[in-house]
């Protein structure tokens, strides 16, 4: 008889990645990083200071680790990200991006619509905080 040990994964959800978000929010979408690069005589280059603003769906394809692979920090300066990419970030979390859910706060998405468009509108036209939306997601069991 063999037995089968089978991995768990821990799901996170959705509504937790956006209430424990520690990034500043920009809208759009846009990632952007800056840092303070201090360089020593011998042209050893330290980085001493990051400040990280990102959008919903880049805050989403920072935690999954997709975006420009050339870059070392998964950020880059005003990366746009293309719905492909986006579309990723929400299937590696296990979360299905077709998922259909209506804005809270108004009626312009009113039979629903794709989540990652939502979130992106709530983001966007509402200027929703990462907080706010992971309340909402919350409510929703997502």
């Amino acid at each position: 008889m063999s037995v089968q040990v089978q991995e768990q994964k821990q799901k996170v959800k959705l509504s937790q990645i956006l209430k424990n978000a520690t990034e500043e929010q920009c809208f759009g979408r846009f990632m952007k990083i800056s840092e303070i690069i201090d360089r020593d005589e011998n042209y050893q280059t330290t980085s001493t200071a990051k400040s990280v603003m990102v959008c919903i769906n880049g805050l989403l394809m920072s935690k999954t680790g997709i975006g420009d692979e050339s870059s070392t920090t998964l950020f880059v300066y005003e990366y746009v990200a293309d719905d492909e990419d986006i579309l990723r970030a929400y299937r590696t979390l296990g979360i299905d991006p077709y998922y259909r859910i209506k804005c809270n706060r108004c009626n312009l998405l009113g039979d629903g619509y794709h989540i990652y468009r939502v979130l992106e509108h709530m983001n966007d036209y509402h200027r929703a905080s990462f907080k706010e939306m992971g309340s909402y997601l919350e409510i929703l069991g997502l």
